[in-house]
């Protein structure tokens, strides 16, 4: 009977730490950082206001609310999370509260993988003769499924035998 491989995800505390030092190194987009679930990326306006069916307060709600132009998912994780750590009226309980909802969403960043099961940004390019741009645009909106970006900003797509594969 064949015994299906244990791959170890990052938990949220790995996670927290994994977003705020990336964020003040590389200082990019959250989307550059972490991948987010294709559920979440199809979202036109986050209901910001729906205290019920997340972490934050009424207050960060509206504060979020206020300060983003556009309300969809993907601009909501298109900024640095500086702008959101410098938002007027968002304590840092709400700030917190927010990374909790990230990790939320978040495809899970995987640890101890091996490289060999999965496939990187360039063979993805070449198997698919895409460009760089529109494959890094469909990784950004989930359209692969299991496709993460891994602690040094690399996105990886497991070949399809690692697909099966029981997460932690």
């Amino acid at each position: 009977m064949e015994q299906k491989k244990q791959i170890k995800q990052m938990n949220y505390e790995q996670f927290r730490a994994h977003v705020k030092k990336a964020s003040r190194i590389r200082n990019v987009p959250l989307i550059k950082i972490v991948a987010f679930q294709e559920k979440f990326m199809k979202i036109e306006e986050v209901q910001f206001y729906d205290v019920e069916q997340n972490y934050m307060s009424v207050q960060a709600c509206n504060t979020l609310w206020m300060n983003l132009e556009n309300k969809s998912f993907r601009n909501m994780v298109s900024q640095p999370l500086q702008v959101y750590r410098q938002m007027p009226n968002l304590g840092r309980l709400s700030f917190e509260n927010l990374i909790r909802e990230l990790y939320d969403t978040a495809v899970p960043i995987l640890m101890d993988y091996d490289p060999d099961e999965y496939y990187t940004l360039e063979q993805l390019i070449e198997i698919l003769t895409t460009d760089e741009e529109k494959l890094i645009e469909q990784l950004e909106m989930g359209r692969f499924k299991g496709a993460f970006i891994n602690e040094e900003g690399k996105w990886l797509k497991p070949k399809p035998e690692v697909e099966s594969a029981e997460l932690l």
